[in-house]
């Protein structure tokens, strides 16, 4: 399908109040000239998200408002069918990033996970199928699909993907997502996001978990022993923000159909994220493990072979671990209202 190229183009962002998305928006207003965007997010926060939030960091990606009538924002369930037929008849969407997702690989409800994951992402596209225009659709599937990976031969998209109930739910659902795209030949292009981190990401994930406690530490609101999951896992960890960029690249320039993984090929211990982390805290601090921390079915290593994107859009990451984390530990240094709180 040939890209859209129309600098005032509509596009629509499900799952736009995430951690991605926010950053996203923030990547296409500043991008994407005059084009229009339609920010679905999940049920009431399409409200609380109609006024910029004047605190939130411009680190962290869009704060919420309608940067100047560029940006509309709605509410939509994406496991609600003629909720999101109707949008898109609506909208006439000419691009879709496709980001909702429950995304947690702690996530333990399969039902919910896979009513949200597959079901939510069979309504889209369904729904894309029956506009006038198809439009150009972006689908985020995970690295983790490839379960464990060679750190001297990071995964291409030609493998094979790992077996499902292995590695978890979120991984199978992700598996399942993928199938159901199959289902609608030459209409998306699925990316295999590798993990990813930066300013604004939720303190369930590892690198904030490890930001936000060194931030209440030098406060001293608690003493200066972290507390962890599986340091010994290796992750092919980017910036949010570059994996953004290569989102945007791959809707103005990728194949749809085709499958695009967006990773460093770098992996890296846990163990030295978190040391690298600790480097940047003043105070000095110990480290134990907190079996609450740690998952079931985690996966050992987990690198890709980001080859196709860079041929094909002549992406680059534009950021050093280093630098995404301090912006990280930075972020929650300035969240000074949401750290006495909570573990």
């Amino acid at each position: 399908m040939k890209p859209v190229m129309d600098a005032t183009a509509r596009i629509l962002v499900t799952g736009a109040n995430g951690f991605v998305g926010r950053h996203l928006i923030a990547h296409l207003l500043a991008e994407e000239a005059d084009s229009r965007i339609l920010a679905a997010v999940h049920g009431a926060h399409a409200q609380e998200l109609s006024q910029p939030a004047p605190d939130f960091p411009e680190a962290a990606g869009w704060p919420g408002g309608d940067a100047g009538g560029r940006i509309r924002a709605d509410g939509l369930d994406v496991c609600d069918a003629g909720q999101v037929d109707a949008l898109l008849q609506e909208f006439c969407p000419q691009q879709i990033y496709h980001l909702a997702a429950r995304a947690s690989g702690a996530d333990a409800d399969r039902e919910a996970l896979f009513a949200v994951n597959v079901g939510g992402t069979r309504h889209v596209l369904e729904a894309a199928a029956r506009l006038s225009e198809l439009p150009r659709v972006l689908l985020v599937s995970t690295g983790y699909v490839y379960g464990n990976t060679d750190p001297e031969h990071p995964a291409r998209e030609e493998d094979p993907l790992a077996p499902t109930v292995r590695y978890g739910l979120y991984t199978d659902s992700k598996i399942e997502m993928e199938a159901v795209a199959r289902d609608f030949p030459g209409l998306a292009l699925i990316v295999r996001a590798f993990a990813h981190t930066g300013p604004g990401q939720i303190e369930s994930y590892a690198v904030p978990a490890f930001a936000r406690q060194l931030a209440r530490i030098e406060r001293g609101l608690e003493p200066p022993v972290l507390r962890v999951g599986n340091l010994e896992a290796r992750r092919d960890l980017l910036d949010v923000r570059d994996v953004v960029c290569a989102y945007a690249l791959l809707m103005r320039h990728g194949v749809s159909g085709r499958v695009y993984n967006v990773a460093s090929g770098r992996p890296i211990r846990m163990r030295e994220v978190l040391d690298r982390l600790r480097g940047f805290c003043p105070v000095t601090t110990e480290v134990t493990v907190d079996p609450a921390r740690l998952r079931p079915a985690d996966i050992a290593c987990s690198t890709g072979d980001a080859s196709r994107l860079r041929a094909e859009t002549g992406w680059q990451p534009s950021r050093t671990l280093d630098q995404t984390l301090r912006a990280t530990l930075d972020y929650w240094r300035a969240q000074k209202s949401g750290l006495p709180a909570g573990p």
